[in-house]
């Protein structure tokens, strides 16, 4: 059976789980609903609807409606707190009542397709902690930075909340510093930098099994049958970039041609490339961002050569490996290692 993939006019959101939120949100800080839901296929009468869905495409004209009616700078980090307390969102029951962080993000990132289906994560260790890097599986163009700080917002009011405090936690993020970065620090409570080559958390490893103080193990199996339940409705899928990099990364050290992973996806040559023009990328880009994360994650580990490193991404040697991890971070593998682990 050939994987499934979702791309921006596939109905993969619930209205409820979020739109309806930031509508909310807007709303009581003076935006007019029918702006808001200007340039979408959402009419007011759908918002009320219990399944009501919407294409992933309008939830990011919605997120640009709101920035450009209120630009409320505080906005996603309210989005993101609001979406963890809301007890018709299952996914938010099972953070609140989990045991501790480490069942709270499995939960997380087995059901995030109906919260944030259009983000995935990468979870590898370094010698401080363990990392969250997230990645996008559809383009979010200009609303990347806003979508990635409503999901950090998220996790960090949930860290917040039940183990009193954001100590031991970081944030990295790709986006340059904004104007005010006040909200951050008052919101996060923890150190952010910008400019970043991913989007990341590292979490220290003492906080993995610190007992949440709201923990309810029958609240908690409640909220994952749900869960499950929901999933006939919307099914798991991965965003078209998600697979491709999934793909490419099961089959390093070789490389994939485009015909090759678009007979895996089920999809013509040609296809695959003007569905990837539709995200502003081609398929070299996406290898290219596979052995580029590969070799960063490979590197913060701390265990692996040059030369190891070549042989895994598919270098002919250590020279060619070199030369493009500078090409992709301005840095030599050593140097990004030190300052990595100054942080």
């Amino acid at each position: 059976m050939l994987p499934r993939h979702f791309s921006y006019q596939d109905k993969i959101l619930l209205l409820q789980h979020g739109c309806t939120d930031l509508l909310h949100l807007a709303q009581r800080r003076g935006a007019l609903l029918h702006k808001l839901l200007s340039g979408t296929s959402i009419f007011e009468q759908d918002i009320q609807k219990p399944h009501g869905r919407l294409h992933h495409a309008d939830w990011l004209k919605l997120l640009q409606n709101c920035q450009q009616q209120l630009n409320s700078p505080e906005l996603p980090f309210l989005l993101g707190t609001t979406l963890l307390h809301n007890r018709y969102i299952s996914v938010s029951q099972c953070l609140l009542y989990a045991a501790d962080l480490k069942q709270a993000l499995r939960q997380l990132l087995y059901f995030r397709h109906q919260l944030f289906p259009s983000i995935y994560v990468q979870l590898y260790r370094r010698q401080q902690g363990i990392v969250l890097e997230f990645n996008t599986g559809l383009t979010h163009g200009q609303q990347h930075s806003t979508a990635m700080t409503v999901l950090f917002s998220l996790l960090l009011s949930l860290i917040k909340l039940q183990l009193g405090s954001s100590d031991g936690i970081s944030a990295q993020l790709k986006h340059q510093p904004p104007a005010l970065a006040l909200p951050y620090q008052l919101h996060w409570g923890c150190a952010v930098s910008f400019n970043q080559p991913c989007d990341s958390l590292l979490i220290e490893y003492q906080l993995w099994h610190q007992a949440f103080s709201a923990a309810n193990p029958a609240k908690f199996a409640a909220a994952r049958r749900t869960c499950r339940q929901l999933n006939r409705i919307l099914p798991r899928q991965r965003g078209l970039l998600e697979h491709i990099c999934q793909l490419q990364r099961r089959a390093l050290p070789a490389l994939l041609s485009l015909e090759q992973a678009a007979q895996q996806l089920g999809l013509s040559a040609s296809m695959l490339k003007r569905q990837l023009n539709l995200h502003k990328t081609n398929f070299a880009q996406l290898l290219d961002s596979v052995r580029r994360d590969a070799a960063r994650q490979l590197l913060q580990q701390g265990c692996y050569s040059n030369r190891q490193l070549a042989c895994k991404l598919g270098y002919s040697d250590e020279h060619n490996f070199r030369r493009a991890f500078k090409r992709w971070t301005g840095l030599i593998p050593s140097s990004f290692k030190d300052l990595q682990n100054s942080h």
